[in-house]
């Protein structure tokens, strides 16, 4: 019997799903292949070889060979277990948002290195504890690098000025002027303006970065009504 050829890359585990028997399906975001769904054979036994490699949000780098419907994982070794994650129903939650995300939006099979290491650095952000803004920039950054960013420099329609700016329509991705702000939800020019500010800093610096709860609430709903919004149209 011809032996199948190993391939290696490192992946980050965003889901488990049940397959038949002893098996799961296991999603990684990997950097040579982006996001695809493995075959992990016996992961649901008690002294499975790939268990702790394959837990969710953790760093790993795997072998895999290609199987007719989907690739098989032979080995699993762990990278960066994130461990504080795991640990805490508080960071479990946005890591969970993260990982969700990732998989409604991303195709398989499409590499991008530079949305790799956003979900690796924030990652480690939350392992260092986190904080409420990195749901939000993490959305943000996302719609960038799939090239679904919301228009907020100006009207969608006619190119008026933010500043003239008095609502924001999903349908048309961005912010409308008082002439076309039919079917939009109001948008404060505060709210407009952290958006901008966000989408343009580092993480870094968004790490050093406090919001008043009032704005962060009508902030944090613009972003999450406009990320629904493209997972549904996706």
């Amino acid at each position: 019997m011809r032996k199948l050829p190993l391939y290696k890359t490192k992946g980050i585990v965003l889901l488990q799903r049940k397959a038949k028997e002893a098996d799961k399906n296991v999603v990684l975001y990997t950097l040579n292949y982006g996001k695809m769904e493995f075959c992990a054979k016996g992961l649901r036994k008690i002294k499975s070889r790939l268990g702790a490699g394959l837990e969710p949000f953790t760093l790993t780098e795997i072998a895999f060979w290609w199987g007719e419907r989907l690739a098989i994982i032979r080995e699993a070794k762990i990278i960066h277990p994130y461990s504080e994650i795991k640990e805490s129903l508080d960071l479990i939650e946005p890591a969970s948002f993260i990982a969700k995300v990732v998989d409604r939006l991303t195709q398989q099979n499409h590499p991008d290195k530079d949305l790799f290491a956003l979900i690796i650095s924030s990652f480690l952000w939350l392992s260092e504890g986190g904080n409420p803004l990195i749901k939000p920039f993490f959305s943000l950054r996302l719609l960038s690098l799939l090239g679904l960013s919301p228009q907020m420099s100006q009207c969608v329609c006619c190119q008026k000025k933010r500043e003239e700016a008095v609502g924001f329509s999903l349908e048309r991705g961005g912010l409308v002027c008082k002439l076309h702000n039919g079917n939009s939800f109001p948008i404060s020019q505060q709210v407009v303006h952290i958006l901008n500010r966000l989408s343009s800093l580092s993480m870094a610096t968004v790490k050093r970065i406090t919001i008043a709860p009032s704005l962060f609430c009508e902030f944090e709903e613009a972003i999450n009504s406009y990320l629904t919004y493209q997972i549904t149209a996706h």
